[in-house]
């Protein structure tokens, strides 16, 4: 008896997507074989008129992973099993062999090769795409394609995408799906085609750019390395589908991510559990960054002091970036447990720190503040008496003591700070025998961020410059918070620095 699957919302949404390509990239051991022997069963059982295909990048790959998944799907959860006059008679497909004859038949051919025929008629071509001129002159109603990293951009542009033309079904605006000859006025064509596939070690830059990536990578980002979301957007004639293993767990070995994990690189964890499609083209600043190791769940401690940290660049945003140093047994803690990053209006010292007072209100027991040297001197047309860290003393007054002031006249070298914070990101740096941890809470995106994806360049951090498309001002894209970080950390750990 076939089982009734349960999806996962990713699943959902590439099974109910309405636009004629849908990317369907996830990490490995993610679902997506299960959601193309699903989808294709449904076509299959629903709509035995249109003509659809499922491809592969090899021959191999076709016949020993994609086919042996679908077909296993298709009969666990739609009862679909290959037919045998003697040994399965109630079988409802053969493949490669022309149908038997109590099989209804809409489409004839003289060679049955890669073809999966069934009772109902629905016809399904199997295809390896790496001859991919050989599938010129079909028709398709669907197509699902397996793994497509690994496939040649013309493959699917020039030939799969260019066989999506069979005419037959449509959705209404309410996305239900019909096979008709005569379609009414307002209901949509539909062929569509979905792209399923892993990200590839490197980046398949035809694929980054099918789907203009690039422009979502701030919210692909946000939303994937978390276990519990995933992203997902329509836009024009496309959909994008990004998710990562986590969402396959329930079927899963309990313990397989948490040896994938411990197997894999970070960069490699990066793609192949958590589903980011981009590639580190190296020279990160931060060498030894671990989202896996470095960012989770930071809670503040109350019994703690603050340590308040600033950057006062004001465009994208003013910085606040707030910690706790907590020794353990074992480690001495850098526990990063909040970030104010405000644009404008509110991107000012004020702001952020009547942020950071707002949200602590009767909880605030002693507060040390950093920041940037800058910040030290005076702020032109108000005098050499009037400074930016002012505003921080006016807001937190009844909070701090003559230790509280933790800023100093100049900035240290940012090749000291750096090897600085390598080593700490390595774990190799130990203060009375405890260990030198950093750990970023999850909500802290921007800092994040900065940790990932700043680059060094040749005098230390590569500032990428990036114009607002909207006010044209021109801004440093990354390094604010890192910045901010290290002026507070450098200067807690000075003694420690080369």
């Amino acid at each position: 008896m076939h089982q009734t699957p349960i999806l996962s919302l990713p699943q959902l949404k590439v099974l109910t997507s309405r636009k004629a390509l849908t990317l369907n990239m996830a990490g490995q051991r993610g679902g997506k074989s299960f959601g193309i022997g699903y989808r294709s069963g449904l076509y299959v059982k629903y709509f035995p008129n249109m003509v659809g295909m499922i491809a592969a990048n090899t021959y191999m790959q076709l016949t020993q992973s994609t086919m042996v998944e679908v077909r296993r799907v298709w009969k666990r959860s739609l009862g679909f099993t290959e037919y045998s006059r003697k040994g399965n008679p109630n079988g409802v497909y053969v493949i490669g062999r022309k149908p038997p004859q109590h099989f209804t038949v809409f489409h004839e051919f003289d060679n049955y090769y890669g073809i999966v025929s069934f009772r109902n008629g629905a016809v399904i071509f199997t295809a390896s795409l790496d001859n991919y001129l050989a599938h010129e002159g079909k028709t398709l109603g669907w197509a699902e394609l397996d793994e497509t990293k690994d496939t040649k951009e013309a493959a699917v542009k020039q030939v799969i995408l260019a066989r999506l033309s069979q005419p037959g079904l449509y959705y209404d605006d309410e996305g239900t799906l019909y096979y008709s000859v005569q379609p009414e006025k307002t209901w949509q064509p539909f062929n569509p085609c979905v792209i399923n596939t892993s990200p590839a070690e490197g980046v398949v830059e035809w694929l980054v750019n099918m789907f203009d990536l690039k422009l979502y990578e701030d919210e692909i980002n946000r939303k994937i390395f978390n276990p519990k979301d995933f992203f997902y957007k329509e836009t024009g004639k496309k959909a994008i589908c990004i998710y990562s293993t986590y969402w396959n767990a329930h079927n899963l070995q309990k313990n397989y991510i948490e040896n994938r994990l411990s197997q894999l690189t970070s960069g490699e964890a990066d793609k192949f559990i958590w589903g980011y499609p981009f590639a580190k083209s190296g020279g990160e600043y931060f060498d030894y960054f671990d989202r896996k190791v470095h960012v989770q769940s930071v809670p503040r401690i109350a019994t703690l002091p603050d340590h308040l940290t600033y950057d006062f660049n004001l465009i994208p945003y003013m910085t606040l970036v707030c910690f706790q140093i907590n020794e353990t047994d074992d480690e001495f803690q850098i526990r990063i447990f909040k970030e104010y990053c405000y644009g404008q209006p509110r991107n000012t010292t004020e702001a952020v720190t009547e942020g950071y007072k707002e949200d602590h209100e009767g909880m605030i027991t002693d507060v040390f503040y950093y920041g940037d040297a800058m910040g030290t001197r005076g702020v032109e047309g108000f005098g050499d008496e009037y400074t930016r860290f002012d505003p921080v003393r006016t807001a937190l007054y009844r909070y701090l003591y003559e230790s509280s002031d933790r800023t100093t006249r100049s900035n240290l070298g940012v090749n000291k700070r750096r090897n600085l914070m390598n080593k700490i990101l390595k774990g190799i740096l130990f203060i009375g025998g405890r260990k030198v941890v950093l750990m970023i809470d999850e909500a802290c995106e921007e800092t994040i961020k900065d940790f990932q994806y700043l680059k060094l360049g040749p005098n230390g951090k590569l500032k990428e410059k990036v114009k607002d498309p909207v006010t044209g001002r021109v801004y440093e894209k990354y390094g604010h918070t890192s910045d901010a970080i290290e002026y507070g950390i450098c200067e807690i750990l000075e003694s420690f620095m080369e």
